[in-house]
């Protein structure tokens, strides 16, 4: 029998084969200009791991079905397992079909129990939050964290002697000559860490004042260093607190020594009207001065103040021959120097018990911001 569709199966299957081998590239990229009409739109894969699935029909604008930026690549659709981007999105071929917005999780990575509640709060493992609005009030320890939510970190006071207990601090030097005074046992006694250091020649490094939020200048048994003073001068611009006492003895030695250490921050000792006594009772007020009326002076100095563009000064007690007491804010750290020893030797606060809150006010100014200040 004759027949006509002889050559039909063939001519349809050349056709299919064209169709199939016509772009034998799977990624299917947009030019400036536009695509070819006659591709085939295939599925996509965007930037974001989402899948797009294709269309079968041709188009003849310019923005063709299938094609994208130059960021985006069609998937082939040979049913190969989900393949990752660049990102680390997952995507999957199985279906061309299909539009997948899933991301791999991995179960592998260590699950960290600390996690971020805000731009001020910290989660621990144990469900407790340290600070900020979700913030889950706890007993304060001193732990370098806010733990009873206050915005005061480590703001422990025991005995409630509005000192806080959680300060370390460095006594430089020699304690003063009065053998009754027993200024580092009442520091202590307060909760404090006192360490009384720089007894010789050793040099101060960044290691040392790291350890401690206040450091009080004694009776220093040296002058030191300008690379010294420099780390001293960092330490206290990036938050730490100095304080300086002078008149251990008359001679120039205790104009010197603390003088190579704080007339690089703009404030030195002066003897130019020799040594002269008090009691300072002219204050300025200022947190310093709280509750401050009179205060012992026997033998001590005045000071020069330097504006050097840095120190914000501000003098908050003074004597005829001068400034006695300044305090300065220095960047984050802040100073406080003194033109006596005597408010040193707790055996005087038994008749100027002032004295005693006067050393409460200066530890409270002296410790780094929001660290350590016992609410008054």
């Amino acid at each position: 029998m004759t027949t006509w569709f002889g050559p039909l199966p063939a001519l349809l299957g050349a056709a299919v084969l064209v169709a199939a081998c016509g772009n034998t590239n799977n990624n299917v990229t947009a030019s400036a200009s536009g695509t070819d009409s006659d591709a085939t739109a295939g599925p996509t894969s965007m930037t974001d791991g989402t899948i797009t699935g294709g269309t079968d029909s041709d188009s003849d604008s310019n923005a063709t079905e299938g094609t994208g930026s130059a960021s985006m690549t069609s998937l082939p659709t040979t049913g190969e397992p989900p393949t990752s981007t660049s990102n680390g999105t997952m995507t999957s071929t199985s279906d061309p079909d299909t539009t997948s917005t899933t991301n791999p999780v991995s179960t592998t990575e260590p699950v960290d129990t600390t996690t971020t509640l805000g731009p001020d709060t910290t989660s621990t493992s144990d469900g407790t939050t340290t600070t900020g609005p979700d913030c889950i009030p706890t007993e304060e320890v001193c732990n370098d964290l806010d733990d009873d939510c206050n915005d005061i970190i480590d703001d422990v006071d025991v005995g409630g002697d509005g000192i806080c207990d959680c300060l370390d601090i460095a006594l430089f030097g020699n304690e003063g000559a009065n053998p009754s005074a027993e200024f580092q046992t009442w520091l202590e006694a307060q909760g404090t860490q006192v360490d009384r250091i720089s007894l010789d020649n050793t040099p101060i490094t960044q290691e040392i004042l790291d350890s401690y939020d206040i450091v009080i200048l004694d009776w220093l048994v040296r002058t030191y260093s300008p690379e010294e003073t420099a780390l001293i001068k960092a330490w206290v611009e990036g938050g730490g607190g100095l304080m300086s006492m002078t008149g251990h003895t008359n001679n120039q030695t205790v104009v010197d020594r603390p003088n190579s250490i704080i007339s690089s921050m703009g404030l030195s000792y002066n003897a130019s009207q020799g040594f002269f006594s008090g009691p300072v009772t002219n204050w300025t007020p200022h947190p310093l001065t709280d509750g401050i009326t009179s205060v012992s002076f026997y033998g001590g100095l005045y000071v020069d103040i330097v504006d050097d563009g840095v120190g914000m000064n501000t003098v908050v007690g003074t004597l005829p021959q001068g400034p006695v007491a300044v305090a300065q804010v220095r960047n984050d750290g802040k100073l406080f120097i003194f033109g006596d020893e005597w408010i040193e030797f707790d055996s005087e606060w038994q008749q100027i018990p002032q004295i005693k809150q006067f050393w409460v006010n200066i530890l409270a100014y002296l410790s780094p911001q929001n660290f350590c200040t016992v609410p008054q």
